[in-house]
């Protein structure tokens, strides 16, 4: 036994004289996976992918920036077309309700009465009702290394439905109704050669008009965050600021409609794309099929980067045929993700990515989840900044630390003082902040006198607030400039007896 020791440990001594070599080659790759797995809760191939993905971007953006100049120029000015093109166009992408089925419940065009005296009492309706798939491969553990857990009869059973939970219940479906009632109207009077401003005001005045808003309980029922308006390349992110000049719809645009409610700090995120050209169908029909994949596998213990790697392969499996006769791949855009959600927060900490990203995360009975997937064509898969920003939100509500006052004007704590008023930790625009303060005229927005042509006002102090981290700004996404993007998205309540998509509708 004394001599077998003795070999063993004689074995070991070249080991022990490469150290000083290895550790230089291995030290780095271990660093980085540990980060990437410890730290960022993705696999170490997610984050490379990732990097290669945006060196890539970067690199055809500065390719085709020149030559889609005179293209980008031509959206802000108004389109020649034709009467056909303006009154009968054949919106693509979804299933649009004639009008009859509309008014069907009692609703008005354009619709005037609140969601809630369309049905009877609490009982707003149900959405689409499905049971959970046992058999999908996202109850599975699989992937080399994965650290991950037994499925475990809590996560499946799903809170108590007591009364506070039957009343969560109640406003999600009531907050799914005025969506689903407001983009079906939408779906009806869009028409090529419309200004964006024109859709997204209508989006927005439906929407006040149907959840009940009131501006003196703004929390209690409003708009969910920004009303994204996002055309071709510009997958999210993107709407009309205040003085903004006008942008036009034009007839092959592929474009994404992403709104959302809240009732009682209840939100319900969903999104569709639309365009009038067939150049656009095969993408769109893939990232819907994407979609309803995810909803299908969504459930209670799935690992959300396996529902992913399922997203991607229906994706991915399809492609888009031009005139011309290319074919061109559809690539799952990697770095926008689906996303749990909780009252006054859209982002609730759990992300649902396009495609296997890693981790050990999973879904659990009693959350609520925005299953959402974007696809591109003609691009790389990867999405970066672009644009003047939009968005904005507070992280929470906690107050300015002493440092951050000292360093804040007058001005920014008026303006932050209004955000914790009116939008609290939901997501909100300049363009809201400028009907607030015209509302409740604050000391800064006096000062300006109100005038059109002070219309960044609301620039200075806001920037002034994100400089020192109390609120986030969130820029337009887009892949290459030319290329096409599309997005889905439904919102998903998972109970215990089955999965309700509360958003789902006869338009898709």
């Amino acid at each position: 036994a004394g001599l077998h020791a003795a070999m063993s440990a004689a074995a070991l001594v070249p080991l022990v004289g490469l150290a000083p070599l290895l550790l230089p080659l291995l030290g780095p790759p271990l660093l980085l996976w540990c980060f990437a797995h410890f730290a960022m809760g993705v696999s170490l191939r997610y984050l490379i992918r990732c990097f290669y993905l945006e060196l890539l971007l970067r690199f055809r953006r500065s390719r085709a920036a020149a030559e889609d100049a005179s293209v980008a120029g031509s959206r802000y000015v108004a389109p020649a077309l034709s009467e056909a093109q303006k009154q009968q166009p054949t919106l693509r992408g979804v299933n649009v309700p004639s009008q009859a089925d509309y008014c069907a419940k009692g609703q008005t065009i354009p619709p005037t009465k609140r969601s809630s005296t369309l049905y009877p009492k609490e009982q707003p309706p149900v959405g689409e009702e499905l049971p959970y798939d046992l058999t999908s491969p996202a109850r599975r553990h699989s992937g080399f290394m994965h650290f991950g857990r037994a499925p475990k009869e809590s996560a499946v059973e799903g809170p108590e439905e007591d009364e506070a939970w039957l009343h969560r219940v109640r406003c999600l479906r009531e907050g799914a109704e005025v969506h689903r009632q407001v983009r079906q109207h939408v779906q009806q009077k869009v028409r090529p050669g419309m200004e964006l401003r024109q859709i997204v005001e209508m989006v927005e005045n439906a929407s006040s008009a149907l959840v009940g808003f009131d501006p003196k309980h703004p929390l209690k029922r409003s708009f969910a965050f920004p009303t994204g308006l996002s055309l071709n390349e510009v997958a999210a992110h993107d709407t009309v600021n205040p003085g903004d000049a006008p942008r036009w719809l034009l007839p092959t645009d592929l474009a994404k409609l992403d709104f959302g409610v809240q009732v009682e700090g209840h939100i319900l995120d969903c999104a569709f794309s639309f365009s009038f050209s067939p150049l656009h169908d095969e993408l769109m029909q893939a990232v819907k099929d994407a979609t309803n994949e995810g909803i299908r596998h969504a459930g209670p213990d799935a690992l959300v980067a396996e529902v992913g790697l399922l997203i991607q392969e229906v994706m991915e499996s399809a492609e888009v045929h031009r005139p011309d006769g290319k074919v061109l791949p559809i690539y799952a855009i990697k770095n926008l993700t689906g996303h749990s959600i909780a009252p006054y927060r859209i982002h609730a900490g759990k992300s649902l990515p396009s495609c296997h990203f890693g981790g050990s995360v999973r879904m659990l009975a009693g959350e609520l989840w925005a299953v959402e997937t974007f696809g591109s064509a003609g691009g790389v898969g990867f999405v970066c900044s672009a644009g003047p920003t939009s968005h904005f939100m507070r992280g929470s509500t906690e107050p300015p630390s002493t440092m951050q006052s000292r360093i804040l004007s007058s001005n920014a704590k008026a303006m932050l003082d209004l955000i914790d008023r009116r939008f609290s930790t939901l997501a909100f625009c300049p363009r809201w902040v400028v009907q607030e303060a015209a509302r409740s005229k604050p000391s800064f927005f006096r000062s300006t006198g109100g005038a059109r042509d002070a219309q960044q006002w609301w620039s200075s102090p806001l920037e002034e607030l994100c400089n020192v981290g109390l609120v986030t700004k969130y820029s337009p996404l887009a892949d290459v400039q030319g290329c096409h993007t599309a997005q889905y998205e439904h919102t998903v309540l998972l109970r215990g007896s089955g999965k309700e998509v509360l958003t789902r509708g006869t338009d898709f």
